[in-house]
């Protein structure tokens, strides 16, 4: 049997949460963003409204209000953000047990023994971004595939540019969907990944299915094999509920406004990590 994984994904995840935390900025460009006085004053997300003016994620602060003097600017709450989260997940295992936290704002769903209870798979990832939208009031795009790339590919690269906010990347899509598009576009692909892709002529993601693979696997071995694999929509990973069981460190850090030398104020530092830390572990 073919499994049917969703990668359910929300719109402008911080920037949304703060917008239905304040019904203020409901009609408002929202950005959330780390202190402009500090060395974190960047763009953590951008609500659609500030994206229309030219905002993008990461750019500083001083960039964004730059392109939009209006804009409302929020410091970030992470455990608010964790919290919504997890509701988030407690909603989607209505649909199915197996949910996989990809990350604090993307879920894999694998749908393939519940998809039957509804008219089919459309109807059930609508089903999944109604009750998102009417239990917490955040907006949710969908990427369908029968493993978890193609899932993940179809929702980064079409669900979010698709008026539904739903679509699926079927095996039979992939030369005519996947393979035509920028090779930067493949999972797994980061920018120094890309530049020795496109120095060995290999610019579209069909160039790399289509290249000899003993080249791939000899250039880059299992992370080449692994890539190539990917471009034919090839991922046999499960969608599993303990991804994150098997952490075997815990950490955490902080990025401080400026360097400290004194040594009581760099104990001061380390006694706030040391109980962030703590309380992780507890």
């Amino acid at each position: 049997m073919e499994r049917i994984i969703f990668l359910v994904d929300m719109q402008s995840f911080y920037a949304s949460i703060e917008k239905v935390t304040h019904p203020r900025f409901r009609h408002k460009p929202v950005v959330v963003a780390g202190d402009p006085n500090q060395r974190s004053g960047i763009i953590l997300a951008a609500c659609p409204l500030a994206k229309a003016s030219g905002i993008k994620t990461a750019e500083p602060l001083w960039q964004a209000r730059a392109k939009c003097p209006e804009v409302e600017v929020v410091k970030p709450h992470m455990a608010l953000y964790i919290d919504v989260s997890m509701q988030i997940t407690r909603v989607l295992e209505k649909y199915s047990d197996l949910v996989e936290v990809y990350s604090i704002d993307e879920q894999f769903v694998d749908v393939t023994h519940s998809v039957h209870l509804f008219k089919d798979r459309y109807h059930m990832a609508r089903a999944i971004h109604d009750e998102i939208l009417d239990t917490i009031g955040i907006e949710s795009r969908t990427g369908i595939g029968p493993t978890k790339v193609l899932a993940k590919m179809a929702c980064d690269h079409f669900a979010k540019k698709h008026p539904t906010g739903m679509y699926e990347l079927t095996k039979d899509r992939i030369q005519s969907e996947l393979w035509p598009r920028p090779i930067g576009d493949l999972f797994g692909v980061g920018h120094r990944m890309e530049v020795h892709f496109k120095r060995m002529g290999l610019h579209t993601i069909g160039s790399l299915a289509n290249h000899p693979l003993i080249w791939i696997k000899k250039r880059f071995g299992i992370n080449g094999e692994v890539l190539y694999r990917f471009s034919h929509g090839i991922d046999p990973s499960p969608v599993t509920k303990h991804t994150h069981i098997k952490q075997k460190a815990i950490g955490h850090h902080m990025t401080l406004p400026h360097d400290y030398v004194e040594r009581e104020d760099i104990l001061v530092v380390l006694r706030e990590l040391a109980e962030e830390v703590a309380r992780r572990t507890r």
